[in-house]
Protein backbone atom coordinates (compact mmCIF):
# COMPACT_ATOMS: atom_id res chain seq x y z
CA UNK A 1 0.00 0.00 0.00
CA UNK A 2 1.21 3.50 -0.85
CA UNK A 3 2.34 5.48 2.19
CA UNK A 4 2.40 9.21 1.55
CA UNK A 5 4.63 9.80 4.59
CA UNK A 6 7.37 7.53 3.23
CA UNK A 7 7.45 9.50 0.00
CA UNK A 8 7.39 12.80 1.89
CA UNK A 9 10.34 11.77 4.04
CA UNK A 10 12.32 10.49 1.06
CA UNK A 11 11.65 13.59 -1.03
CA UNK A 12 12.84 15.88 1.73
CA UNK A 13 15.90 13.70 2.43
CA UNK A 14 16.75 13.57 -1.28
CA UNK A 15 16.62 17.37 -1.53
CA UNK A 16 18.78 17.84 1.56
CA UNK A 17 21.25 15.15 0.42
CA UNK A 18 21.57 16.72 -3.03
CA UNK A 19 22.16 20.11 -1.41
CA UNK A 20 24.90 18.63 0.78
CA UNK A 21 26.49 16.89 -2.23
CA UNK A 22 26.48 20.13 -4.22
CA UNK A 23 27.64 22.21 -1.27
CA UNK A 24 24.83 24.76 -1.26
CA UNK A 25 21.26 25.21 -0.09
CA UNK A 26 18.66 23.68 -2.40
CA UNK A 27 15.21 25.15 -1.91
CA UNK A 28 11.90 23.79 -3.10
CA UNK A 29 11.85 26.74 -5.50
CA UNK A 30 15.22 25.60 -6.94
CA UNK A 31 13.85 22.08 -7.40
CA UNK A 32 10.72 23.49 -9.02
CA UNK A 33 12.77 25.52 -11.50
CA UNK A 34 14.90 22.49 -12.39
CA UNK A 35 12.06 19.97 -12.73
CA UNK A 36 9.01 21.92 -13.84
CA UNK A 37 7.09 20.65 -10.82
CA UNK A 38 5.38 23.50 -8.99
CA UNK A 39 6.85 24.58 -5.67
CA UNK A 40 3.43 24.11 -4.05
CA UNK A 41 3.25 20.52 -5.36
CA UNK A 42 6.74 19.83 -3.97
CA UNK A 43 5.89 21.43 -0.63
CA UNK A 44 2.65 19.47 -0.31
CA UNK A 45 4.40 16.22 -1.23
CA UNK A 46 7.29 16.83 1.20
CA UNK A 47 4.75 17.65 3.90
CA UNK A 48 2.67 14.52 3.14
CA UNK A 49 -0.36 16.78 2.73
CA UNK A 50 -1.25 15.52 -0.73
CA UNK A 51 -0.27 12.78 -3.10
CA UNK A 52 1.86 13.45 -6.13
CA UNK A 53 1.28 12.88 -9.82
CA UNK A 54 3.26 10.22 -11.64
CA UNK A 55 4.76 12.89 -13.90
CA UNK A 56 5.95 14.89 -10.87
CA UNK A 57 7.27 11.79 -9.10
CA UNK A 58 9.19 10.78 -12.22
CA UNK A 59 10.65 14.26 -12.69
CA UNK A 60 11.77 14.39 -9.07
CA UNK A 61 13.26 10.89 -9.10
CA UNK A 62 15.24 11.83 -12.21
CA UNK A 63 16.39 15.12 -10.68
CA UNK A 64 17.47 13.47 -7.42
CA UNK A 65 18.88 10.45 -9.30
CA UNK A 66 16.97 7.96 -7.18
CA UNK A 67 14.75 5.15 -8.44
CA UNK A 68 11.02 5.80 -8.51
CA UNK A 69 10.46 2.51 -6.67
CA UNK A 70 12.51 3.82 -3.76
CA UNK A 71 10.74 7.17 -3.79
CA UNK A 72 7.29 5.60 -3.48
CA UNK A 73 8.36 3.06 -0.85
CA UNK A 74 8.50 -0.14 -2.93
CA UNK A 75 12.16 -0.64 -2.06
CA UNK A 76 14.13 0.38 0.99
CA UNK A 77 17.45 1.02 -0.75
CA UNK A 78 17.98 4.11 -2.93
CA UNK A 79 20.02 2.23 -5.54
CA UNK A 80 19.04 1.86 -9.16
CA UNK A 81 18.92 -1.52 -10.86
CA UNK A 82 21.87 -0.48 -13.03
CA UNK A 83 23.95 0.13 -9.92
CA UNK A 84 23.02 -3.34 -8.65
CA UNK A 85 24.23 -5.01 -11.85
CA UNK A 86 27.17 -2.85 -12.78
CA UNK A 87 30.38 -4.16 -11.26
CA UNK A 88 32.45 -1.01 -11.78
CA UNK A 89 32.41 2.53 -13.13
CA UNK A 90 33.09 1.39 -16.71
CA UNK A 91 30.00 -0.84 -16.66
CA UNK A 92 27.91 1.98 -15.17
CA UNK A 93 29.09 4.31 -17.94
CA UNK A 94 28.21 1.69 -20.56
CA UNK A 95 24.71 1.32 -19.11
CA UNK A 96 24.25 5.08 -19.04
CA UNK A 97 25.45 5.33 -22.65
CA UNK A 98 23.14 2.49 -23.71
CA UNK A 99 20.15 4.31 -22.24
CA UNK A 100 21.03 7.53 -24.03
CA UNK A 101 21.33 6.18 -27.59
CA UNK A 102 18.58 5.55 -30.14
CA UNK A 103 17.06 2.14 -30.87
CA UNK A 104 18.78 2.19 -34.26
CA UNK A 105 22.17 2.75 -32.64
CA UNK A 106 21.43 0.02 -30.10
CA UNK A 107 20.74 -2.41 -32.94
CA UNK A 108 24.05 -1.55 -34.59
CA UNK A 109 25.87 -1.89 -31.28
CA UNK A 110 24.29 -5.31 -30.65
CA UNK A 111 25.57 -6.52 -34.01
CA UNK A 112 29.06 -5.15 -33.33
CA UNK A 113 29.17 -6.78 -29.90
CA UNK A 114 27.89 -10.10 -31.24
CA UNK A 115 30.62 -10.04 -33.92
CA UNK A 116 33.30 -9.16 -31.35
CA UNK A 117 32.23 -12.04 -29.09
CA UNK A 118 32.23 -14.48 -32.03
CA UNK A 119 35.70 -13.33 -33.07
CA UNK A 120 36.99 -13.73 -29.51
CA UNK A 121 35.40 -17.18 -29.23
CA UNK A 122 36.94 -18.34 -32.51
CA UNK A 123 40.37 -17.02 -31.47
CA UNK A 124 40.11 -18.87 -28.15
CA UNK A 125 39.23 -22.17 -29.86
Amino acid sequence: MYNRQIMADRLRKARLDKAADEGHKLTQEDVSAATGVSRAHIANAEGARTGISLDAAHALSEFYEIPLDYLVGKTSVPVSVADDFAKNDDERRLLDAWRSISEEDRGALKIALRNAVRAQDSNAA
